[in-house]
């Protein structure tokens, strides 16, 4: 869109909707489940809001993982799993091998970061295809985490300084969600304010032109695999936190709605672009819709069917909007 066109009474309000239509269905959302005689005591109590606001922190820090590498024009699907591997990583440290809970965290973040760093080097040096093997990272993951735990939780001798985090709270606010505003706040400015965040927009706009113009393009690529799955590893240890334990499913179940969130996110904001604050949006989005319909009553499978057609429709409504501009898989 032009400048004089979007100076237009029809171009500003287009603007306008693109950028803040999903923040206004999600007030819709919850206006309408507020006055729903079946919902509205439930859904409009403070406890439902903790519960929610609290129990999506992982999620978020997991889509916000999610988000790095697409930015960049590139899927990681292992992003769920890793941080699935990272809690077991991390929880393990603490009750199989009784180490503190800095270190158990930073075995946490290692690992993701590790795995990261095997995929960026598959696919930013080698230039193999990142769906291909980023689901096989997935798969094998997946196996680790089986032989390992032999598919049995590990909630013993998790440090209580861990759960409490993950479950009190501080002025009527989860504890957990103060961390997830520090997140969000040095992840946004890395891809916004920073000439590395710009390097990533380029390279996801064009990576021919990035290359041709100095930007490391195989570098940058590989370092944003790593960031993301660090940020993962840290998603992990927040998953151990919420539940007070490490669920071997855990992780890679959230692998629909992570990603859900984030092409939702790409709508949002800054339309047509992967964004940090549009994923944000899009978690709290689909959380408080799923909370809304099964306080209504709705089978359980009514949830999946939304997550999936969300999923479906906000793919659609993403490369629309991410035509000739930057930060679209595909690119």
């Amino acid at each position: 869109m032009t400048q004089a066109q979007a100076e237009r009474p029809d171009g500003l309000l287009r603007i306008t909707t693109e950028r803040y239509g999903l923040g206004v269905l999600l007030v819709a959302v919850v206006a309408v489940f507020s006055t729903l005689p079946r919902t509205g005591d439930l859904f409009a109590s403070h406890a439902n809001f903790t519960v929610i606001l609290g129990g999506e922190v992982p999620l978020c820090v997991i889509a916000i993982a999610f988000t790095l590498p697409l930015v960049v024009g590139q899927l990681d699907l292992s992003i769920a799993s890793i941080a699935g591997m990272a809690s077991i990583a991390g929880t393990a440290a603490m009750s199989r091998f009784d180490q503190p809970l800095v270190v158990a965290i930073l075995v946490a973040i290692l690992f993701g970061a590790a795995a990261g760093a095997f995929n960026g080097f598959l696919i930013a040096v080698l230039g193999l295809d990142c769906i291909i093997v980023t689901l096989a990272v997935m798969t094998v993951i997946a196996g680790l985490v089986q032989w390992y735990t032999d598919g049995i939780s590990i909630n013993t001798g998790v440090s209580a300084t861990l759960t409490d985090f993950g479950s009190l709270s501080w002025f009527g606010v989860p504890r957990i969600a103060f961390l997830l505003v520090l997140v969000v706040g040095l992840v946004w400015y890395v891809v916004e304010k920073t000439p590395f965040g710009r390097h990533l927009r380029m390279i996801g706009s064009n990576r021919t032109a990035a290359r041709l113009v100095g930007i490391p393009v195989v570098s940058t690529t590989f370092a944003v695999f790593v960031l993301a799955g660090a940020l993962a590893g840290a998603g992990g240890m927040l998953l151990t936190a919420r539940s007070g334990g490490a669920n071997p499913q855990e992780g890679p179940g959230l692998l629909l709605a992570a990603l859900a969130a984030v092409y939702l996110g790409a709508t949002t904001v800054q339309p047509g672009k992967f964004n940090v604050a549009g994923t944000v949006v899009g978690v709290f989005f689909l959380a408080l819709a799923v909370s809304g319909l099964t306080l209504a009553g709705v089978p359980p499978f009514v949830s999946q069917l939304f997550d999936g057609g969300a999923l479906l429709v906000a793919v659609v409504l993403s490369r629309f909007l991410g035509r000739n501009r930057v930060g679209t898989v595909g690119t």
